[in-house]
């Protein structure tokens, strides 16, 4: 009862001072006042990463402006990458944007935890799809059918990231059922055939999601970044073709380049 009654008073203490910094005489459109004060109370940690901020009928009633301007501040903070928007929750103050290296050679899963990310990962299809040009090549296989296993990310309890991994039904037969250990493809890879991925070659993109948004919780035609990857065992036949989707707002990528045997290597790292 005292949390609530704090966290009330937090509330309408926001608020009282919000109307302090709008003015209608200015000549500064309403929603970029509101924007602006939301950025420095972001800036200054009086709105903490992970907090839910009041809605938008709230705070356009205790301003007394309309949906509008409120509607339109709270938009530009989420393209801008300093809010996130989940269906059905709210907004809320972007968290601390996660590194990855996605040139190393691991799982999703093993390379959270190495990070001290403990992620959800769920199995949100496992079944057989249509071969397209670009999965066959890379598979190099000549199936009219592959192995999609999607699984979904969370982080903090929040969609991170969607994984999608093709593999030949014909070499991977048992994982149309298994489980996925530890949620770790790979390592599950290892357990039952033996496989053991040792190298890969990834492609990054920025796309606008359509039918994947609402997975990740993000409105359709929002930008993200997509890594499509190829994956090799110590044969170096391809075993996977993954292509993942990573939140814009919850991830950055980083180059690292030196010399090697006259050859320039690139690691390309997301965080």
């Amino acid at each position: 009862m005292e949390g609530r009654q704090a966290m009330g008073m937090s509330e309408r203490a926001l608020v009282r001072d919000d109307q302090a910094v709008i003015s209608r005489t200015s000549a500064i459109p309403l929603h970029t006042q509101f924007r602006a004060h939301l950025l420095r109370r972001i800036e200054r940690g009086e709105l903490r990463q992970g907090q839910k901020l009041l809605s938008e009928r709230v705070y356009a009633d205790q301003l007394g402006v309309s949906l509008a301007p409120i509607r339109q501040a709270i938009l530009d903070l989420v393209k801008e990458g300093y809010l996130h928007r989940t269906r059905g929750r709210g907004t809320f103050v972007q968290e601390a944007k996660v590194e990855e290296k996605i040139a190393i050679l691991s799982s999703f899963t093993q390379s959270m935890r190495a990070k001290g990310i403990e992620p959800d990962i769920r199995i949100r299809f496992r079944g057989l799809v249509s071969v397209d040009a670009v999965i066959g090549e890379a598979l190099r296989t000549r199936e009219r059918k592959v192995l999609l296993i999607r699984r979904l990310a969370l982080v903090a309890g929040q969609p991170a990231a969607l994984l999608d991994a093709y593999l030949s039904p014909q070499a991977f037969p048992k994982f149309l059922q298994a489980d996925l250990a530890d949620g770790s493809l790979y390592r599950t890879m290892e357990a039952l055939y033996g496989v053991v991925p040792t190298r890969a070659t990834s492609t990054i993109e920025v796309i606008r999601c359509q039918e994947e948004a609402e997975l990740l919780g993000l409105i359709p035609g929002t930008p993200a970044l997509q890594v499509e990857g190829t994956t090799y065992d110590e044969a170096d036949r391809p075993v996977e073709f993954s292509r993942v989707i990573y939140r814009a707002d919850r991830f950055r990528f980083t180059i690292e380049s030196f010399h090697r045997q006259d050859r320039v290597i690139h690691l390309i790292g997301a965080g």
